[in-house]
């Protein structure tokens, strides 16, 4: 705390000076040696008492009579303060870092130090200047005579630029450097020409600082030869009025028989940047920096702002370049796994739908390959999470064909002829892909706004697989569909519906559905409770980080298994480049044992044992080893509810405008259902709450609304059209109709996460595990909890919302329209061939 408080004086050029009491360690002194510092030295010591990190009998008096004040320190108040400090560094740093992207990066508290990992990083020395910039943005007024031949600064400072002996600031004002550049646009590089550097005096008076900020943004101002890239700021309401009185006193000093106007000095961590004179009052609460920046300086600067100044200055304790979390064999095992599950699918999809299956493939390759395209574009690093994005959008673009298909299957059954159940297909299929996708694509952009990290980049990664489904499913299909057909005459779809005839009472058993899904939630709320809780990982509880160094290289997956059998739980492993020496993370123990000795020294006992019973006493160093808090935040569980409660809001707002407002309760009911029955029974199968797993539950919950909307959309559509049933029979058709559709798409999914569970590696099993049972539950959910609630609802409203679907049917037009590519002869009902065009009827 003395470091502190003399560091304090001297940015304030005050002339004070505090010590340690050398008779006891826990007090300090103060002394002065002008006494018109005393008020603003007085004011400094208030602030620490206020925060509770010093005690003392002293008074304003006292400073200005040049008398030593003795004050006493109090630990615990500046251990919180510290650690309120840490917190505030660790919150700007995240911020700082989530702003770049899709990098999704790693951070968490060590003691007093933050540890950051940032996937795919190449350049580390730009990284650390975006950390570690203090960024402290400031707006003051220049003195009046700044620049003129009466500046009081040029008596006062030496030939060298340097405060004369005796000579002070006058009063109210203290000298700071400035940096006017100019870019060269001969050279592209920034200079700095003679009389765009040195030092002016500004007001010690902030009158407005970056917690005014609103927003910040790069702008190109082609006429500014000089500045032409700079750095826009916007205001918040209270910083535009202060900004638009300091702009109107500087008008009305010009108008003054003086005709001065003022000076606003942009301080950027002390250094003035802008210098610019207040000649309008600016109402519109905005302001640029044109401080001679290039456009990479100038976008980390709007970057750093946005995010907020640093409570404390941060230096490089150490730096490395480490492997991935998982390993190299999961991650090569995670890839194989992928592989095989995908080819899978490419099997299925041929063997059931033919060469419309062969067409569904091209297009769900296109769409994977925009995915990665747009993800290139974003310099996005490609993560577990963002992989389960993939996965999503993978499975509903899987969907979207399997839609198409059947909706074409069903329209041959009713006697159309190709051409036609090719264009009704589509266009009955369009519908029900908009609203899954647009509800899914709501989830995601809510998930993006209120979240950071690895659910960030799963939410920008859904975001853009989404669109690409919208593209894929809904043109590239319908247009090499249409092709074929104009080429061949024909388009096979197969043979095989095994479920094509089903007549399976769904209503009937509802109540025997409900009962089961609350019994089996009621039976993993007793299995978590009797297991003390939910388990959370190291990415949520902490807790220790060990640098081991090993005398045989390639040590990772003997390291990852011995830690396994040591019952280490939440393990992480990597590898840091270039020598023997890894980075182990673990979660401390909780027994009974670890809670008399200490948890963190039970844990390291445990390591130690398992590493000498592995390699020996002499095989192995232990270099370094410390606690760490968990990677996720404060905020992050009460955010995950904010998340899910904005999304469930978001889903029943549209249904509720799309098809009625049960139809929004009923799929909320069933989402949330889906979340609350996988979460407890993977805590059941053992899998403890990280944030691959939290990734896997966003995953299902995307499924889940996708699953839900297409059994919705199905009644819908048949409530308009067979008003001659009952609605019950109208929810069973229309379940039986999709359970094709849903079985198929369900399996497919199933199958590619199956094979990875069984190969895909350890690294992977939580991840596959949440994945199963949420995708498992989520079909489940959608023909047994969500359609008879809407069913329910109706019987309890005595037919309403049935005469109410009854009501907007439609007349449709007298024939449907023909798709891409083909035209049909008078008088024929086949389609004529043109090879060489495409004609667009």
């Amino acid at each position: 705390i003395v470091l502190t408080l003399n560091d304090e004086f001297s940015n304030d050029h005050l002339s004070a000076e505090a010590g340690e009491d050398e008779t006891d360690p826990v007090k300090l002194w103060v002394e002065l040696a002008d006494e018109s510092d005393a008020r603003e030295v007085f004011n400094i010591l208030r602030i620490y008492e206020d925060d509770g990190q010093l005690t003392g009998d002293y008074s304003q008096q006292d400073l200005a009579a040049l008398k030593r004040i003795t004050l006493e320190v109090d630990p615990e108040g500046v251990r919180a303060d510290v650690s309120d400090k840490i917190e505030g560094v660790k919150r700007i740093v995240s911020e700082r870092l989530n702003a770049r992207g899709l990098e999704q990066p790693s951070i968490a508290r060590q003691e007093d130090q933050i540890r950051v990992q940032m996937p795919g990083e190449e350049d580390p020395a730009k990284l650390i200047d975006i950390l570690t910039r203090l960024a402290h943005l400031e707006f003051r007024l220049t003195h009046e005579k700044f620049g003129q031949f009466d500046d009081p600064l040029l008596e006062i400072l030496d030939e060298n630029g340097e405060l004369r002996r005796g000579a002070r600031p006058p009063v109210g004002f203290e000298i700071m450097d400035y940096k006017f550049g100019e870019w060269d646009s001969t050279t592209g590089q920034i200079v700095y020409p003679p009389g765009s550097t040195g030092k002016m005096l500004v007001e010690k008076e902030v009158r407005l600082d970056g917690s005014n900020l609103r927003s910040t943004g790069v702008i190109r101002v082609q006429l500014d030869l000089r500045n032409p890239i700079q750095v826009e700021l916007r205001f918040d309401a209270e910083g535009s009025d202060i900004f638009a009185r300091m702009t109107q006193d500087s008008v009305s000093k010009m108008k003054s028989p003086a005709g001065r106007s003022d000076r606003l000095a942009i301080i950027l961590d002390d250094v003035v940047f802008s210098a610019p004179v207040m000649e309008q009052i600016i109402t519109g609460g905005s302001a640029l920096i044109s401080g001679g920046f290039s456009f990479d300086e100038a976008r980390d600067l709007s970057l750093i702002l946005k995010a907020g100044s640093l409570p404390a200055p941060l230096s490089v304790e150490s730096q490395y370049t480490v492997g991935a979390t998982l390993g190299t064999e999961s991650i090569l095992s995670g890839i194989g796994a992928l592989g095989w599950g995908t080819l899978f699918v490419i099997v299925f999809m041929i063997f059931y739908y033919r060469m419309a299956g062969v067409i569904a493939i091209f297009a769900l390759v296109l769409n994977v390959l925009l995915i990665f395209g747009i993800m290139s574009l974003a310099d996005a690093t490609l993560t577990l999470s963002g992989i389960g994005g993939i996965l999503l959008t993978v499975g509903m673009a899987v969907d979207a064909n399997v839609l198409i298909y059947e909706r074409i299957r069903e329209e041959i059954d009713a006697g159309r002829p190709l051409r036609q159940a090719i264009s009704m297909g589509f266009d009955r299929a369009f519908t029900v892909i908009l609203d899954s996708n647009l509800t899914t694509l709501m989830t995601a952009l809510v998930l993006l706004q209120f979240t950071q990290g690895s659910i960030r980049g799963f939410a920008l990664t859904l975001t853009f697989g989404l669109l690409a489904n919208l593209y894929t499913g809904l043109t590239v299909t319908h247009t090499l569909c249409a092709f074929w057909f104009q080429w061949r005459d024909k388009l096979s779809l197969g043979n095989l519906r095994p479920f094509s005839k089903t007549l399976f009472d769904f209503i009937k058993i509802r109540f025997f559905t409900w009962g089961l899904s609350g019994a089996m939630i009621l039976v993993g709320i007793v299995a978590v409770v009797a297991r003390g809780g939910l388990q959370f990982g190291v990415d949520f509880a902490g807790g220790l980080l060990a640098e081991v160094r090993f005398t045989e290289p390639d040590q990772e997956e003997r390291l990852r298994q011995m830690l396994i059998e040591s019952g280490l739980e939440g393990e992480r492993v990597q590898e840091i480049s270039g020598s023997n020496d890894y980075l182990i993370r673990v979660k401390v123990l909780e027994n009974e044992e670890a809670q008399q000795v200490g948890q963190l020294t039970a844990t390291l006992d445990v390591l130690m044992s398992g590493l000498i019973e592995t390699y020996g006493e002499d095989g192995f160093e232990i270099l370094d080893t410390k606690s760490f808090g968990p990677e996720t935040g404060q905020g992050f569980r009460s955010m995950a509810v904010l998340v899910i409660i904005l999304a469930s809001l978001a889903i029943l707002a549209y249904l509720w405008v799309r098809f009625e407002l049960v139809f929004g309760v009923a799929a909320v009911i069933a989402l949330i259902h889906d979340l609350v029955f996988t979460l407890l029974w993977s805590s059941v199968w053992n899998v403890e709450i990280t944030l691959d797993v939290v990734a896997a539950l966003m995953v299902l919950l995307g499924f889940s609304v996708n699953d839900t909307i297409v059994v919705f959309d199905r009644i819908r559509e048949n409530g308009r059209r067979l008003t001659e049933k009952s609605f019950k029979e109208i929810c069973n058709v229309s379940m039986n109709q999709s359970l094709s559709r849903t079985l198929i798409t369900s399996g497919t999914a199933v199958l590619v996460i199956g094979v990875m569970l069984l190969i895909g590696g350890s690294g992977l099993h939580p991840f596959a595990k949440v994945l199963i049972i949420g995708t498992l539950i989520g079909t489940y959910s959608s023909d047994f909890v969500a359609a008879p609630i809407v069913y329910q609802w109706d019987k309890y409203r005595k037919g309403k919302l049935a005469a109410a679907l009854a009501a907007k049917r439609k007349s449709g037009p007298a024939e449907a329209p023909k798709p891409l590519g083909i035209a049909e002869k008078p008088g024929t009902s086949k389609p004529s061939r043109s090879p060489g065009r495409l004609k667009r009827v």
